[in-house]
């Protein structure tokens, strides 16, 4: 391979076995970027003798492999990669008896412990014979698919008794609570392809450990991405095959 290059691809990412081969791979979907940045750490030595102070000798200390990736889709995995979570599968199920805040006025609105919600009732606390508060006239469902219930104007019944106690069914969803994990190690493979003539590449990270996304776009005008960067980590496994090395390899074709 000797030509101009513009790669596009598919990236992949698993955990790294103990044999220091990569374990089931997941396809982390449209990817924007993937950058890696090598560099050396050293010391310099200049002379005192010429008047110059010329550099005479240099150290090399260490040597760094960082990563830049920019994955341009959503889903449980890639969002948990970057907000060091753990991606939890919540069964469906019902609720009886859920409080709500004290107090509840003209337009405030509660969020339900749930989601994807249906077959809302809401009941006050009247001693002995709970009275059914009126959707539509006292509270509005206002988002079933995000638990959200307006209320409209509880003064439209009288004699009701706060808290107020929500029953209904919930499907299944997705649950991704944030730093709940230590900093995740992939082994990532790019299976390439050049653009310019359709040659072929691949190239593996075997520890590649990333920091938490530095911006979540939730809102904005435009398509949203996550921003990773990390470091590519010594594999001393792989390093002792000089096919390998200690940090990853790019695979091209013949010619």
């Amino acid at each position: 391979m000797n030509s101009y290059f513009s790669f596009q691809g598919k990236i992949y990412m698993g955990l790294r076995l103990p044999s220091g081969k990569p374990g089931a791979l997941r396809w982390i979907n449209d990817a924007g970027k993937l950058e890696i940045t090598l560099s050396t750490d050293a010391d310099e030595k200049t002379e005192s003798y010429s008047g110059n102070r010329m550099t005479a000798a240099r150290l090399s200390k260490a040597k760094k492999a960082s990563i830049t990736l920019s994955m341009e889709t959503v889903s449980p995995e890639n969002l948990a990669l970057g907000m060091y979570g753990q991606v939890t599968n919540v069964a469906g199920g019902t609720v009886t008896g859920e409080l709500l805040p004290p107090s509840l006025t003209v337009g405030d609105v509660v969020a339900l412990d749930h989601t994807s919600i249906s077959d809302l009732v809401l009941t006050d606390s009247t001693p002995n014979a709970p009275k059914t508060l009126t959707p539509d006239s006292t509270y509005s469902l206002d988002s079933a698919a995000n638990g959200m219930v307006e209320i409209i104007d509880i003064t439209t019944q009288a004699g009701l008794v706060e808290p107020f106690k929500a029953a209904y069914s919930y499907a299944a969803s997705v649950n991704l609570a944030m730093f709940t994990e230590g900093a995740p190690e992939r082994y990532l493979v790019l299976d390439g392809i050049n653009t310019v003539d359709g040659s072929r590449i691949r190239v593996s990270l075997y520890r590649a450990q990333f920091d938490p996304i530095g911006t979540l776009p939730l809102i904005n005008d435009s398509f949203g991405s996550l921003e990773f960067k990390g470091s590519v980590l010594f594999d001393a496994r792989n390093a002792s095959n000089s096919a390998l090395g200690g940090f990853g390899r790019i695979e091209l074709p013949e010619g």
